[in-house]
C-alpha cells in the first residue's frame, strides 16, 4: 500500500486532495504491469474503470472500417485514461495498447463512483483532466481540417518543442 500511495501521491490529479483521500484511491487500486504492444481495453468493451500512467507509454486509437489505425492521444506518466466511459457509465470509445513496456494503475469504476460522491474535491480534479483533454482534442481538430500542411507542421513542432520543455 506504501508503495502505491507514493506513486499516487506524485500524480498530477491527485495534488488537490488530502492525503487520506488519496489513500483511499490507494485502497481500490490495482498495479497492473504490461509489456509493449499488450491491448489494454479495445473499443466497445465494458467501461469499468480507468487507468493511471506509472511508468511507460499507452496509445488511445480507434481503427477505421477499413483497418487504418488513428492515434488520439499518447499517454505518458501521471496521466490518465480511460475515465469517459468511468463517468458515462457506457462502453469505451476507443481502444488502447501499450507501446513500451508499462506499469499501470486501474481504477475501479464502481469503487470509484463511491469516492467520488465522497470527495466533491476529487469531482473537480477530474473533470479538469477532461477539460484538458478536450481542449487537445478540440486544437487537433483544428489543425487536422483548418490547416495546410505546412500549418500542421509548424503547429506539431511547436507542440513537440513544448513537450520537450514541460515533459
Amino acid at each position: 500500500m506504501d508503495n502505491k500511495l507514493s506513486l499516487l501521491l506524485n500524480i498530477p490529479i491527485f495534488s488537490g486532495l488530502s492525503k487520506d483521500q488519496v489513500k483511499q484511491i490507494g485502497q481500490i487500486a490495482v498495479e497492473k504491469k504490461m509489456i509493449n504492444g499488450k491491448i489494454i481495453f479495445s473499443e466497445g468493451d465494458e467501461g469499468n474503470g480507468f487507468y493511471i500512467v506509472v511508468e511507460g507509454r499507452v496509445k488511445v486509437f480507434k481503427v477505421s472500417p477499413d483497418g487504418k489505425e488513428h492515434i488520439l492521444h499518447i499517454v505518458g506518466p501521471g496521466e490518465t485514461f480511460g475515465q469517459v466511459a468511468v463517468y458515462a457509465g457506457r462502453s469505451f470509445p476507443a481502444s488502447s495498447a501499450t507501446i513500451t513496456k508499462s506499469h499501470l494503475l486501474f481504477i475501479p469504476r464502481v469503487a470509484f463512483v463511491e469516492l467520488i460522491a465522497d470527495n466533491p474535491s476529487l469531482a473537480m480534479s477530474m473533470l479538469a483532466v477532461l477539460s484538458l483533454r478536450l481542449r487537445e482534442f478540440t486544437v487537433q481538430i483544428e489543425n487536422l481540417s483548418l490547416k495546410e500542411v505546412p500549418g500542421r507542421l509548424a503547429s506539431y513542432l511547436i507542440y513537440l518543442a513544448d513537450e520537450q520543455k514541460t515533459g
